[in-house]
């Protein structure tokens, strides 16, 4: 979708320039479905936590 390769741990949570063709800024996240799968409920309650404050970051983007 960005037009080049990237690694979700690097940029998860930041806001990234859109790519060619949008107008819009993105926020990558982790596939929610993958918070399900982990296993450690620390390591889940964390990576939900996660998720829930990229979500936030997006709404606040769409809000400007």
């Amino acid at each position: 979708m960005l037009g080049r390769t990237v690694k979700i741990g690097e940029v998860r949570g930041r806001v990234l320039e859109p790519p060619a063709g949008f107008a819009s800024p993105v926020v990558v996240t982790a596939h929610p479905s993958s918070i399900l799968r982990v296993r450690d409920s620390a390591d889940r309650e964390s990576a939900f936590d996660a998720l829930v404050e990229d979500l936030r970051l997006a709404a606040d983007l769409i809000a400007r």
